[in-house]
Parts: C-alpha cells; sequence; structure tokens
C-alpha cells in the first residue's frame, strides 16, 4: 500500500495510520493521535501526559490526583468549587470529612453548639434549635415550656 502523508513512524519504520493503529499504539483520548512517550491510563482511556487536564482550568495533572465526574476529569480546586458540599456555618466548600446533621453539611471543625461552641461529633447527644445543633448540655439549662414545645415539634415532624 502506499504511503500518504498521514503515514505514521514506529521503531525507525513508517506505516498507513489503519496499519500504524494495529500495532498497538496507544492513542490519546484528547487529540486522538498515537502516543509515542510516556502515557497516562485514567478513566478508561491513554492521554499525552499534557492533555490530562482539568475540565476547568486546563492544568495537566502531571500525577497529581484528579476526580471524575460525568466523564471529565477536575483537580481538587475545581472539583470541589463546582460540586463540592458547602458548609452551613462558615459557608465554605468543605475540604476533607463531611458532617452531614439536620439536612446539612458541616465542617468537622463548624460543627458545634450554637450555644456553647462545644465541638460535637455525630455520637454527642444534641437537639436542633433554629436549625443549629444543641448539645445536651445547654438543652438542659433551657426553660421547660421551650423544652416541652421542641420535644412536640420533634413527634409532629417526626410522624409527617
Amino acid at each position: 500500500k502506499e504511503l500518504t502523508a498521514e503515514a505514521r513512524e514506529l521503531k525507525g519504520e513508517l506505516y498507513c495510520l489503519p496499519c500504524h493503529d494495529k500495532m498497538g499504539v496507544p492513542i490519546c483520548g484528547a487529540c486522538r493521535r498515537p502516543i509515542e512517550g510516556r502515557v497516562v491510563n485514567a478513566m478508561g482511556k491513554q492521554w499525552h501526559v499534557e492533555h490530562f487536564v482539568c475540565a476547568k482550568c486546563e492544568k495537566p495533572f502531571l500525577g497529581h490526583r484528579h476526580y471524575e465526574r460525568k466523564g471529565l476529569a477536575y483537580c481538587e480546586t475545581h472539583y470541589n468549587q463546582l460540586f463540592g458540599d458547602v458548609c452551613f456555618h462558615c459557608n465554605r466548600v468543605i475540604e476533607g470529612d463531611v458532617v452531614s446533621a439536620l439536612n446539612k453539611a458541616w465542617c468537622v471543625n463548624c460543627f458545634a453548639c450554637s450555644t456553647c461552641n462545644t465541638k460535637l461529633t455525630l455520637k454527642n447527644k444534641f437537639v436542633e434549635f433554629d436549625m443549629k445543633p444543641v448539645c445536651k448540655k445547654c438543652y438542659e439549662k433551657f426553660p421547660l415550656e421551650l423544652k416541652k414545645r421542641l420535644k412536640k415539634l420533634a413527634e409532629t415532624l417526626g410522624r409527617k
């Protein structure tokens, strides 16, 4: 077969495009061209190192961690910016562990009693007051009438 301008070189030999592709040379998932140097294997494809980039900022990962979402790769900063949980207390994207409580997301350090600021975990006993957690110690100091109303409200919501 006669070679055209699309001929590819492999180990010093020229091949037409179909034959070259059959030789098992990896094809870049971004530019669709053969990869003859270092290869990045990610997301079920192979990439030129410089073509495996964040879908938002287009910076190459260069061995750094990437996060996948709907077939696209993102750096940690942009993944969190676009898809991360936002803390109910500090209103920042949560980096690291997320505390899910009271139908909200919290940073581990922000999940605290709204009255005394004692740090809480999901193992602590707490009640919801004004959409925020209150530790058992502070709850015990609430007026009896308020505790009765909160208990009644919790029972009503529990039956829905």
